[in-house]
């Protein structure tokens, strides 16, 4: 995945700020006019013609934050730091954004009566761009532990930037850091209008999974689907999960209520059959199946599940068949025959999923039994090569 680079908004230079006449010196009123001369050229995406004014401008506020005058000037300290932000951002420079960092909390503690509060608040958010393109750079090397960590101290700077919080959500989860992805994934949960709202919404249950925490994956996967209830992926997961979970009796008119919307969808008839399955409703369960089938005659699982169900019902009369021991040999046989009869249904099953995947072991094992239950060697024989290949 590739990140977008350049995205976070930066405010424009206030460099007309007031402050107190006895405090403005010539290499404060130096750094302002040469910070703002650079800043007109980056403004019209010509930074790097600028250097040269942001070079003047450094070289005279590093005077001015050492000078007994203004050394303990909030205005001075906030362009020292509008400055080394910059310079930091132009030349990809690691010890002038240590540089600005010191510079914002100087000129915050300085600025008591929050005259340069906006001032202070473009170098923050330039040294918060600083900080992104550095993320982008380490994800771009996939080293996905440092992006975060860039990612997370940009948000120090620009807090509350969703696109910031996501691409820092997202470096965590690149490194299984679950806790972390789902820290920055629950604080854009609130932002809705966010254009990647729906997908924190829908990968926030699999965070949770990842940490084996399905009570709150359950929890996570209901809220997106109250968030997109018309949301297919959003519907599906909620589904998937309360079946893992082994929620089927809820979940059943949850995938009712969905077919209601979209008929069409063989995968939810599927989901209710195994949800019909599990709660011991077989009759129901095949006929969803079999309208998956329906929809899509090449479905595998709902193939392979439609033979199971029939196969199953067949094996427990069969059982109930044995256990019988009042039955005489002709109602015995004449029994046997129905069960035979009721089992032969899965055979079509069985075969589309060969034809389907041949080489899948458990197909080919299911229609073996049933050949060796009618007792037809040949095609058991069969079968059983095939299945000897592919071991």
């Amino acid at each position: 995945m590739n990140l977008k680079r350049s995205i976070l908004f930066v405010g424009l230079l206030f460099a007309t700020s007031t402050t107190a006449v006895f405090a403005q010196t010539g290499n404060i009123r130096k750094a302002k006019t040469a910070i703002g001369k650079f800043e007109e050229l980056k403004g019209a995406g010509t930074a790097a013609l600028g250097k040269t004014s942001l070079t003047e401008a450094q070289t005279a506020i590093d005077e001015a934050v050492v000078h007994d005058k203004t050394k303990d000037n909030p205005e001075a300290w906030t362009f020292y730091s509008i400055i080394y932000a910059n310079i930091a951002s132009l030349d990809n420079n690691a010890e002038a954004a240590a540089k600005a960092k010191d510079g914002i909390a100087k000129a915050t503690e300085l600025d008591t009566d929050k005259k340069f509060a906006e001032n202070i608040k473009v170098a923050s958010q330039t040294l918060g761009q600083f900080k992104f393109n550095q993320g982008v750079a380490s994800w771009d090397k996939q080293d996905y532990k440092t992006a975060y960590t860039d990612f997370s101290d940009a948000l120090t700077y620009l807090p509350g930037d969703t696109t910031l919080t996501f691409y820092s959500g997202l470096a965590a989860v690149q490194n299984k850091d679950y806790d972390n992805a789902i820290e920055k994934y629950k604080a854009l949960i609130p932002v809705k209008e966010y254009s990647s709202h729906k997908t924190v919404m829908v990968d926030l249950p699999k965070l949770y999974l990842s940490k084996g925490d399905t009570t709150s994956a359950i929890a996570a996967a209901q809220e997106a689907v109250t968030a997109y209830p018309n949301d297919n992926d959003a519907v599906v997961q909620n589904i998937e999960l309360n079946l893992i979970t082994g929620n089927e009796a809820k979940i059943v008119s949850d995938i009712e209520a969905q077919l209601a919307k979209d008929a069409s969808n063989k995968n939810l008839h599927y989901y209710l059959g195994l949800a019909h399955s599990a709660a011991g409703n077989d009759e129901k369960a095949l006929a969803a199946y079999q309208k998956a089938i329906e929809l899509d005659p090449n479905y595998m699982e709902a193939n392979m599940n439609a033979a199971v169900v029939i196969m199953n019902g067949g094996r427990e009369d069969l059982m109930k068949l044995n256990e019988d021991k009042t039955l005489k040999q002709a109602d015995y046989d004449k029994k046997l025959g129905e069960i035979k009869t009721k089992i032969a249904v899965a055979v079509p099953y069985l075969q589309k999923a060969v034809d389907i995947d041949p080489k899948n072991v458990d197909a080919l094992k299911s229609l073996k039994s049933y050949y060796d239950f009618i007792n037809d060697e040949a095609k058991s024989a069969e079968l059983q090569a095939k299945i000897n290949a592919l071991n």
